[in-house]
């Protein structure tokens, strides 16, 4: 096979992945909506005897096991007849647990005047905001990590109270959504 030929195949299958994605996570979205559920996240992942399919859900409070076992047979249900997939897969739907990643402004809303971690690139010792953006996963930029409890946060940025290993709160910062790598909530067993 030539290089154009495998690229042209490359691109072929990331849209055929693009696709599927889309088909899976409106099945999942309208479980969620239905069944009074948010959909969280959905992953697809090659799998030792098809592709392994994961979608987690949540809602306000706690999800329950029988909630997601309803889920998980319902959305088994429309893949079953919508086949967006074309083969042999295994479907796990799940609860992101507490510890999961908080990536958008309603995650971190569930968490408000808790503990959490964040990692960011300090804007101190970077490029300005729009650079930042461009450069998410490629480039080495310096990265801070800190703890603290979340005070608010809007469409633009997360504000915390940092706390050092003390437990000493320090002033309040306000970090930009383009600036975040990671971010979750802090468990603390005290």
């Amino acid at each position: 096979m030539t290089v154009a030929a495998a690229a042209a195949q490359s691109e072929k299958d990331a849209r055929k992945g693009l696709e599927v994605e889309a088909l899976v996570r409106s099945a999942a979205e309208r479980v969620a909506a239905s069944s009074g559920l948010d959909l969280v996240e959905i992953e697809m992942k090659r799998g030792g005897k098809g592709p392994l399919l994961r979608i987690f859900l949540d809602k306000p409070g706690r999800i329950s096991l029988d909630e997601l076992e309803n889920a998980s047979r319902e959305i088994s249900a429309i893949l079953d007849v919508e086949d967006p997939i074309g083969r042999s897969y295994t479907l796990e739907v799940s609860s992101p647990g507490m510890t999961r990643p908080l990536k958008t402004p309603a995650d971190f809303q569930r968490v408000i005047e808790k503990n959490v971690q964040i990692a960011f690139v300090d804007a101190a010792t970077s490029a300005p905001a729009e650079a930042l953006a461009h450069a998410r996963d490629d480039a080495k930029l310096p990265v801070k990590e800190i703890k603290g409890r979340l005070l608010a946060v809007n469409d633009k940025e997360v504000r915390i109270v940092p706390r050092d290993n003390k437990g000493r709160e320090g002033a309040e910062i306000a970090v930009p959504f383009s600036a975040l790598r990671h971010a979750q909530r802090e468990i603390s067993f005290r």
